[in-house]
């Protein structure tokens, strides 16, 4: 240890170290301002200066030492051996026989622990919790879960997990139709009743006028509807230091829960029963046109349903189909076609439109129907809050564990109704 000080360092207490520091810092203080400032020092003020700096680099190594073991260092049961080093609980879980098993054979039928005993164990359980050996299913429920058999839910102890690619659907629902936002609770707006008929001659519609006649008054029926915007949600509870040391499984969540969110959202826009809080779907209001099937022959039923949409003055501009229906349709063979196909090619790229019109694939839309539909015309989305993540670190502080919750608060509006036609396939 250098002469400098007259403390034992090895030995001093912080105690005592912080007492020198005092005396050296009373005696800096009695020296003469010119000495204090002089850019070459004496020899004496010079060591003073060195061992203030000595003592201060030792007292800050004494107090970061402290820290570490009281934050993250696990004391062996009983009496410590003088100058034995502390093990962390990192090194108590990797050294253990059964994780020296678990690598050698691989997670067991059975599950996977590692036994500790005493402060060790209540030490082992808390680590365990906090995500070193977490499952999907741990998160999703917020406590300790039995896991799967396979090991198939672990995210094992090796450096940064991997995160799959998030599931992504080339399009959703709310991308064919107009999007307004809005701050209000309740959303009112007007449905015309039966246009076409309306717009005859007998209904009240435009007629020729004689010279002096009597010009016709017309007859508009409309129904006032509300749309109350309804909140679509999910929440995941998983560990703070998952949520913290794990950027790509995060990234991969951050993509996933909207994911949920927006499946929810076409499944409500089609199917919504419409009894709250659900939202009422486009399938289940009335006033929406219908076209039987003509069998073996979805592209004429498809087009018989474009006639009726174009019949009331609309445009279709998208068909919906379960992924299934809709390969079902594209794949069909050509008669004598010479192992051609109905839309063409397989070995070239193809549009998947069908009589010119942009197909929508969706598993939320139910197999043996398809929706045709005048998107711009008959509907528009009102956004009372568009699909957001918010993490709530503090929620559960009891258990380490960090609250996400996505969600969104939407209503349809459903203007004309009969822009749209839910056909059947067979």
């Amino acid at each position: 240890m250098p002469a400098i000080t007259k403390l034992k360092l090895s030995a001093a207490s912080p105690d005592e170290v912080k007492a020198r520091l005092k005396e050296l810092k009373s005696d800096l203080v009695e020296m003469a301002e010119g000495r204090r400032s002089d850019p070459m020092p004496d020899d004496a003020f010079a060591d003073m200066l060195r061992e203030v700096d000595l003592l201060d680099t030792h007292l800050t190594s004494m107090a970061a030492e402290d820290y570490r073991s009281r934050l993250n260092v696990l004391a062996t049961a009983g009496a410590r051996p003088a100058g034995a080093g502390m093990r962390s609980l990192g090194d108590l879980f990797v050294n253990s026989e059964d994780t020296a098993e678990w690598i050698r054979r691989g997670l067991p039928d059975a599950g996977f622990s590692v036994e500790l005993t005493g402060a060790e164990g209540q030490q082992a359980a808390r680590f365990l919790r906090a995500g070193y050996r977490a499952t999907v299913t741990e998160w999703a429920a917020g406590g300790p879960q039995t896991p799967d058999a396979t090991g198939s839910e672990y995210l094992n102890p090796v450096g940064q997990p991997i995160a799959p690619v998030p599931r992504q659907a080339r399009l959703f629902l709310r991308d064919l139709i107009p999007v307004m936002t809005t701050t209000l609770a309740t959303v009112p707006y007007v449905r015309e009743l039966n246009p076409t008929t309306s717009e005859q001659a007998t209904g009240g519609g435009a007629v020729e006028v004689a010279e002096a006649g009597l010009k016709p008054s017309a007859t508009l029926s409309f129904s006032a509807q509300q749309a109350s915007p309804t909140v679509i949600a999910t929440t995941l509870r998983l560990s703070k230091q998952i949520f913290e040391d794990s950027p790509a499984v995060i990234q991969y969540i951050n993509n996933r829960l909207p994911y949920l969110v927006k499946f929810r959202e076409d499944g409500e826009l089609l199917n919504g029963n419409g009894v709250w809080p659900n939202i009422p779907g486009i399938t289940t209001i009335g006033g929406v046109q219908s076209q039987s099937a003509t069998v073996g022959q979805t592209a004429q039923t498809i087009g018989n349903a474009i006639a009726k949409v174009e019949n009331v003055d609309g445009d279709a501009s998208a068909v919906v189909f379960n992924p299934v229906d809709a390969w079902n349709m594209f794949t069909l063979r050509a008669v004598a076609g010479a192992g051609t196909f109905d839309a063409g090619t397989p070995f070239s790229a193809l549009p998947l439109t069908i009589w010119g019109v942009p197909t929508y694939r969706s598993r939320a839309y139910a197999q043996g129907k398809a929706l045709v539909g005048d998107f711009q015309l008959g509907a528009m989305l009102a956004d009372r809050e568009q699909v957001n993540v918010n993490v709530y670190k503090e929620r559960y502080a009891d258990t380490n564990e960090v609250l996400l919750i996505c969600e969104e608060r939407l209503a349809p509006l459903w203007l004309r109704p009969d822009a749209f036609v839910q056909a059947t396939i067979a």
